[in-house]
């Protein structure tokens, strides 16, 4: 059937005889909510990280053969064939200042393409932050930051991808019952007047800082600025909380969902929870800005799941070292088609939520402290005005940071460069 040519807005009322009467949701009413869907799709994206690299020679190596629309998939990338229109694969992207870095160090950057310093310094924004600050207004979390492991991690060894407009990094949420209660638990009823507490306290904090300010050294004043934005982070946290108090979260069935996984006991059980969740938290526009740390590089709870779910018992570090096989590689790709299955089979209004979130999935290693020809995947946005359906490959000389370039740009993001891009990848748009 085609598209009708007019449109009718829902909200009109027939009026008569002193009479108004909402109308009933019509044909006409669809296409038009339909062809504004496409005008203006809530733009979102996913970054997925996973560390060491991936299988670089034999038969299991993970890059196709072959160049643009005349690929052939690599057996650790099959899975994905249902989805060869839906996604790009690109290789030799990498940041050139993680070539500079320890080969231990380049997941810190992975969402940045700083250069950080052995002694942690030098870090910048990432790319969900910057477009958190745009996306992030309409949602009750401007973000959602995910990884395996708890907390932040060692400098150089990070547990998170994510980084504040400062550079420092965000703690992520790693177990699966948290998260659902996080994105969907009932608010306590003493929610509200712990915030105005809160809130009262911030504001007492932020005036006694302003008046020890005036007798401060150079050195103390810039380590008090540095303390004061994260009290301004948690007040503008506290002040969005606070907005949406009157709001009730979502309601989502979990009776099929394993809050409770044991990871060491099943790995990919886990890990599609952490895609269940993900895929919630989009599609009820919880938010439309997440990342998620598979692992980090230096051991944790992922570096044993490549021993579990391959015939090779060793960890993943030291698969990756030597005489790797592909399998985990392949483990991965399954995960990742997962998500990306669950994204496309749900529609938004003519379209799938696919169709409007970018999911980028990637390495920061081509192999294990090989800083260069990172292993990526693009998926997803069609909406957002990106092409698929190939497999892209660039100079050593061009910047990770372009692709994030190109991404911001796409999610409407006003941003002419991000850290040492050089332009956008005009190929992918």
């Amino acid at each position: 059937m085609a598209n009708k040519s007019w449109n009718i807005d829902r909200r009109r009322m027939l009026k008569g005889v002193g009479t108004a009467l909402a109308l009933p949701m019509l044909e006409g009413m669809a296409f038009g909510a339909q062809r504004e869907s496409l005008r203006n799709p809530k733009r979102r994206m996913c970054a997925i990280y996973f560390p060491y690299g991936v299988q670089m020679t034999g038969e299991d190596k993970w890059f196709p053969e072959g160049e643009g629309a005349d690929y052939t998939f690599s057996k650790p990338l099959e899975v994905l064939k249902p989805h060869r229109n839906d996604l790009t694969i690109l290789g030799g992207l990498s940041h050139p200042n993680g070539r500079r870095m320890n080969g231990h160090t380049t997941a810190d950057n992975f969402l940045t393409g700083a250069y950080i310093k052995p002694d942690g310094t030098g870090q910048t924004v990432s790319l969900d932050t910057l477009a958190s600050t745009s996306l992030g207004q309409e949602t009750r979390y401007s973000s959602l930051v995910l990884s395996t492991d708890e907390g932040v991690g060692e400098v150089g060894r990070r547990h998170t991808t994510s980084t504040t407009l400062k550079g420092r990094p965000i703690p992520p949420m790693v177990s699966p019952l948290q998260i659902y209660t996080h994105l969907f638990g009932k608010i306590p009823p003493s929610s509200k007047r712990d915030l105005f507490r809160k809130r009262s306290l911030l504001d007492a904090l932020m005036d006694d800082a302003k008046a020890l300010n005036r007798n401060l050294g150079v050195q103390d004043r810039a380590k008090l600025d540095e303390y004061l934005s994260s009290v301004r982070d948690s007040e503008k946290k506290a002040i969005k909380v606070e907005e949406w108090l009157g709001t009730a979260k979502p309601k989502v069935d979990a009776a099929s969902m394993h809050l409770d996984v044991n990871p060491i006991e099943s790995p990919e059980v886990y890990l599609q929870t952490m895609f269940d969740l993900m895929f919630l938290a989009l599609q009820t526009d919880s938010t439309r800005v997440i990342t998620y740390s598979i692992g980090n590089m230096k051991g944790g709870m992922a570096e044993s799941f490549a021993s579990i779910v391959t015939d090779d018992k060793r960890p993943h570090h030291a698969q990756a070292h030597k005489n790797a096989t592909g399998q985990y590689d392949a483990f991965l790709a399954k995960q990742l088609e997962y998500f990306v299955a669950k994204l496309k089979t749900a529609r938004e209004g003519d379209s799938s939520l696919l169709d409007n979130t970018m999911v980028l999935f990637g390495s920061s290693n081509s192999k294990t402290h090989v800083n260069r020809n990172y292993p990526l995947v693009l998926a997803g946005g069609s909406n957002l005005g990106l092409k698929h359906g190939r497999y892209l490959t660039y100079t050593a000389d061009t910047p990770l940071s372009n692709l994030h370039l190109t991404m911001l740009q796409r999610l409407g993001v006003s941003a002419k460069s991000f850290s040492d891009s050089d332009g956008i990848l005009p190929e992918l748009v």
